[in-house]
C-alpha cells in the first residue's frame, strides 16, 4: 500500500489550500479527486481547518491528506485526530519535527538553504518543502542543492503557477509542486467546482509531460 507522500509524488501536484469554510471542504476535495489529484494539504490558518480535514477524511478515506502551517506541538495531536496522513510546516523547527515523529506522522518542513537541509537530513527527513520557492532561487537553487543532497526530494511551494510547475517537475529531485494554483480562493468561494477540476486535469497533464 502506498504512503500518502508516495501518492502525492506519483501525481506531482499538492494542492495547498486555506479552506474558506468548513462547508467547502468536501466539495473541494470532490473537485480535486474528479480532476485526478487525490491529495490535499489543508493549511491550519483558520479555526475550522482540522474539522475540514475530518470531513474530507470521512468522504475520501483513500485521499492523501496533509495538515499544513503546523507551528505548535498541540496542532500535531489535532491533525492526527482529524485524520491527517502527514504534516507540513513553513519552516524547520527541530522540536516540532521530533514531536511529529514521536506521534508517527511524517512531516515535511520548509527549508531555503543548505544549513536547514543539513539539519533536516540529520533529523532523518528526506522529503522537504522548499519555501518560498520562487524568491529563494527556484529551479536553479534546487539543482545546486541536489548535488550535495542527492537523496533529498523537494516540494517547492510559493510562487508556483501552471506556467512554471513544468520546469520544476522535469527535475527528478522534485517530488511535487505545492500551491493553490489549481484551486484559487475566489473559485472555491464561488463554488466553481468544474473549473477547479479542469485546472487539476491540466496540472496532471503538465506533470505527465514534464516527467516523460
Amino acid at each position: 500500500m502506498k504512503s500518502a507522500m508516495e501518492t502525492v509524488a506519483d501525481v506531482g501536484i499538492l494542492p495547498v489550500i486555506a479552506v474558506p469554510s468548513v462547508e467547502a471542504a468536501v466539495p473541494l476535495a470532490d473537485a480535486l479527486v474528479a480532476g485526478g489529484i487525490p491529495a490535499i494539504e489543508v493549511t491550519a490558518r483558520n479555526a475550522w481547518a482540522f474539522e475540514a480535514i475530518a470531513r474530507i477524511r470521512r468522504a475520501h478515506p483513500d485521499m492523501a491528506i496533509g495538515a499544513g502551517t503546523i507551528l505548535e506541538g498541540r496542532q500535531i495531536a489535532e491533525a492526527k485526530e482529524a485524520g491527517a496522513d502527514f504534516l507540513v510546516s513553513p519552516g524547520l523547527d527541530p522540536e516540532i519535527v521530533r514531536e511529529a515523529q514521536a506521534a508517527g506522522l511524517p512531516i515535511v518542513p520548509g527549508v531555503t538553504n543548505p544549513s536547514e537541509i543539513t539539519l533536516a537530513v540529520k533529523l532523518g527527513l528526506r522529503t522537504l518543502k522548499f519555501f518560498p520557492a520562487e524568491i529563494s532561487g527556484g529551479v536553479a537553487a534546487l539543482t545546486l542543492y541536489h548535488g550535495p543532497f542527492p537523496d533529498v526530494k523537494f516540494v517547492p511551494t510559493g510562487g508556483m503557477t501552471m506556467d512554471n510547475i513544468g520546469a520544476y517537475l522535469a527535475k527528478p529531485f522534485v517530488a511535487a509542486c505545492g500551491g493553490s494554483y489549481m484551486a484559487k480562493g475566489d473559485d472555491i468561494r464561488a463554488e466553481a467546482w468544474e473549473k477547479i477540476s479542469d485546472n487539476c486535469r491540466r496540472c496532471v497533464e503538465i506533470a505527465r509531460e514534464a516527467r516523460s
